[in-house]
């Protein structure tokens, strides 16, 4: 898999598509409508996006951060990186482009001498919460944010 940052539009389409696929399924966590550009760059720098191909196609996208004040408020800037809406269109679904995005945040933590990597989800979110127990986070926390019950989570970088 080959990585690209500052690719917003096709992050953004990824993030839609998951978006989507979760509210078809009864299962909403992000409303599509959020993914616009205008709307998702008020909170983010367009180098923030982290996008994956396969074979010159885009298959997965994150949102990869230095700093997290709203969610990780304790955290100083630069010690840590933080991984938000991590999606993988469905075509591409099982097939380890989450790990590979995972990878990829890990390997730019190492380049900048940082030694954690941290995540949040809704904590129901079992099979989720699985993947990113698998791949070496460990739970640190849950609290609620809204109507959402969150699971934070964090990986010692080595």
């Amino acid at each position: 898999m080959v990585f690209s940052s500052g690719d917003v539009d096709n992050a953004l389409l990824i993030m839609k598509e998951a978006a989507q696929w979760l509210a078809d399924a009864g299962r909403p966590l992000w409303q599509p409508e959020d993914f616009s550009k205008d709307n998702i760059l008020k909170e983010n720098n367009e180098d923030d996006f982290r996008v994956g191909y396969e074979s010159g196609e885009p298959v997965a996208a994150m949102i990869l951060k230095w700093s997290d004040p709203d969610f990780w408020p304790d955290a100083k800037p630069n010690e840590s990186g933080f991984i938000h809406k991590l999606a993988v269109r469905r075509a591409y679904a099982g097939k380890g482009y989450a790990a590979g995005m995972i990878k990829c945040a890990e390997d730019e933590c190492r380049g900048r001498g940082i030694s954690r990597l941290r995540l949040d989800c809704a904590a129901d979110r079992l099979k989720l919460r699985r993947l990113y127990e698998d791949l070496g986070f460990v739970r640190v926390n849950g609290r609620w944010r809204g109507e959402f019950y969150v699971a934070f989570y964090e990986k010692r970088i080595r």
